[in-house]
């Protein structure tokens, strides 16, 4: 009777863990209400969270569609959601011309892009590993990625535009921040937290990597041709500071 308990009662919590992995962050298509220079709205979800960013399609034809515009969500009541536009330039081609076409009423818009590709900065192998064990829908870009980028540019510290930059090379819509026992998912294009939750059990006698977790990261250091660029000295601290939490 108690094998039988135990079963159902395991079945039931893998369910809900897949239910929830798979509703994480579901992209949310929408029509563009109105526009108004470089706002516009649609109609609202519980799929949006303010902070969350997408992108603006204009539609040729049945066949033929552009990426035009970026949106970033900036309020939201129930009803409508208020986005921000901007140009969409992680594709940018110096040699091709720029598209003449601005947003307007119609366009669809498609949020929590490329919310399914995550960046991830853990301090330990251990947080890394908790976080990528468990988010298994996600595509991870592994933390040496990242590190080698800001070795190569002789960079300890990240800043936002270097995490920005990062996103965009390694086409993700997220990174993840491992701070103390939480977990925060960034949006890259809003650098807004857009999703917390609770890392327990973690062990804190663990001493943190910087600027974090990756098997070269002793290889990030600074150049004398640069200034203002030094270590970090406090993991939790620098990434609390940098995303302007508590």
């Amino acid at each position: 009777m108690f094998l039988r308990y135990f079963t159902i009662l395991s079945l039931l919590i893998s369910s809900l863990f897949c239910a929830y992995e798979q509703s994480l962050f579901e992209e949310y298509s929408a029509t563009l209400r109105t526009v108004n220079k470089n706002r516009a709205t649609i109609d609202d979800s519980p799929l949006i969270v303010v902070g969350s960013s997408g992108i603006v399609m204009h539609r040729f034809s049945n066949s033929q569609e552009t990426i035009i515009a970026r949106a970033t969500v900036l309020a939201k009541d129930g009803i409508s959601a208020l986005v921000e536009l901007k140009p969409y330039d992680a594709l940018a081609q110096n040699t091709f011309p720029k598209l003449a076409i601005v947003p307007k009423s119609g366009d669809e818009i498609r949020l929590n892009y490329l919310y399914d590709r995550s960046l991830i900065i853990a301090p330990t192998y251990e947080g890394y590993k908790k976080i990528t064990d468990f988010f298994t829908k996600i595509n991870w870009v592994h933390p040496d990625v990242s590190a080698a980028y800001l070795a190569k540019k002789y960079t300890p510290n990240p800043s936002i535009k270097d995490f920005n930059d990062l996103c965009s090379i390694n086409l993700t819509g997220l990174i993840m921040f491992n701070i103390e026992k939480n977990g925060y998912f960034v949006d890259c294009a809003s650098f807004k937290v857009v999703k917390t939750f609770s890392l327990q059990n973690t062990n804190d006698e663990e001493q943190p990597i910087t600027p974090f977790y990756s098997r070269i990261s002793n290889n990030i250091q600074t150049s004398p041709l640069t200034i203002g660029k030094k270590d970090i000295k406090d993991y939790n601290s620098y990434y609390k500071q940098l995303l302007g939490i508590k």
